[in-house]
């Protein structure tokens, strides 16, 4: 699952309604394959009267959704002295929605991946480029799977033809006719 099931959800909104006066809140997200309720959440922000600290935990099944997700804060976090507005909303779009990416959006990935494999291995570099992005609860194993991921993505020309997979997938699903 590469795209959730959901609309996006404004947490700040929901805990409006509740009366706890807490310093720090934590929210669970549990597979939901991409960055909307975070990107939701954080976007209306200054909408609310009563602005508490929102912690959020992230559970994928897959190490590669949870590097997604990173991937997508990072685009979307991107100074935009780097990136402007409108070429920060097309790449995010594509790194979203799209398989086949164009091949600035390809560059943009495997320089970002580089990146965040420096990120993985170095907290201290993790602080300074996604200061909300905390991956001390990560165990050792699962910090490697991120690096491998991110390893894969920053390889620019890799032998995984997603066409030819696609196409086989598809024959050996619909089979002889």
């Amino acid at each position: 699952m590469f795209w959730g099931y959901s609309a996006s959800v404004d947490f700040q909104n929901e805990l409006d309604n509740w009366d706890n006066e807490e310093e720090a809140v934590n929210i669970l997200i549990l597979g939901a394959g991409d960055a909307r309720h975070i990107l939701e959440t954080i976007s209306k922000y200054y909408r609310h009267k009563r602005q508490v600290k929102i912690n959020f935990y992230i559970a994928e099944v897959l190490m590669e959704l949870i590097a997604r997700q990173i991937l997508l804060l990072l685009t979307a976090f991107e100074p935009s002295k780097m990136l402007g507005l409108k070429e920060k909303v097309h790449l995010w779009m594509e790194i979203y929605g799209n398989i086949l990416v164009r091949p600035n959006t390809a560059k943009y990935i495997s320089q970002k991946s580089q990146q965040l494999i420096q990120a993985v291995t170095d907290f201290d570099y993790l602080k300074y480029r996604l200061p909300m992005v905390c991956l001390d609860l990560f165990k050792y194993k699962e910090r490697d799977l991120l690096e491998v991921v991110f390893k894969f993505w920053s390889q620019e020309n890799h032998d995984y033809n997603v066409v030819q997979h696609w196409d086989s997938r598809l024959r050996k699903s619909l089979g002889v006719r």
